[in-house]
């Protein structure tokens, strides 16, 4: 049984209240709210508690500051991932190494609703932050370790053969994914309550058996599975 629990991380101590700190924090929920075009820099210096020209003073712009609490997000998530490839050899075992991934994927979606909206209002204006960044956010240490793991489960023979780790990779963000983006119209339209922990529990577990289906190779017949390039 899958458990969404995410695995240990190191962290290092967090700052002080600091005036840098506050204005993330209060940056963050309210471009989560209302998007990067629905917040007025003066809303965030006001819950911040600070001077409007802290603003400037640390991030240079409205703009700047919206793309540090991109990359903050971004950074927690990634955070998560490096304590994936760290947790053990993953190549050992990549059908536990996957289910591993999915379930911190749950927790840390679950954990970061602020996360989840920052994502859907960068998508809803086509990723213009977010291609602009200086330091640009990349998925290639994720890419590294699937491709890894991957790579061990059609050694073993356990996979499909020539699976692409970018299409594999996009397959498991959406299958988490769905769950929280789509939060409140599934629960409206399906009566499922979300916010269940036993029912997340199910779904971690379900989006981990339906990956799983698509990529290991049939241990009934030897025939080719769709896709599998032999």
């Amino acid at each position: 049984m899958v458990t969404i629990k995410s695995p240990a991380v190191k962290r290092k101590s967090p700052p002080g209240d600091s005036v840098r700190t506050r204005l993330l924090k209060s940056a963050q929920h309210l471009f989560a709210k209302s998007g990067y075009d629905g917040v007025a820099v003066d809303e965030i210096v006001r819950r911040a508690g600070v001077n409007k020209r802290m603003v400037y003073h640390y991030f240079g712009s409205k703009e700047g500051l919206y793309g540090e609490v991109l990359r903050t997000v971004f950074a927690e998530l990634e955070e998560i991932e490096m304590s994936l490839f760290e947790a053990g050899d993953p190549v050992k075992n990549p059908e536990r190494a996957l289910e591993e991934t999915v379930a911190a994927y749950f927790s840390f979606l679950r954990n970061h609703p602020a996360f989840v909206r920052l994502l859907l209002w960068e998508n809803l204006n086509e990723g213009r932050h977010l291609r602009t960044l200086e330091r640009p956010v990349t998925k290639s240490p994720m890419l590294s370790h699937l491709t890894r793991v991957l790579e061990a489960g059609e050694k073993s023979g356990r996979f499909r053969r020539k699976l692409d780790p970018n299409s594999v990779l996009v397959s498991l963000i959406g299958l988490c994914l769905v769950y929280f983006s789509n939060r409140h119209t599934l629960t409206a339209t399906l009566g499922l309550n979300l916010s269940d922990e036993g029912i997340l529990s199910a779904a971690a577990q379900h989006s981990s058996a339906i990956l799983l289906h698509g990529i290991v190779r049939s241990k009934s017949r030897g025939k080719a599975q769709p896709g599998d390039h032999r």
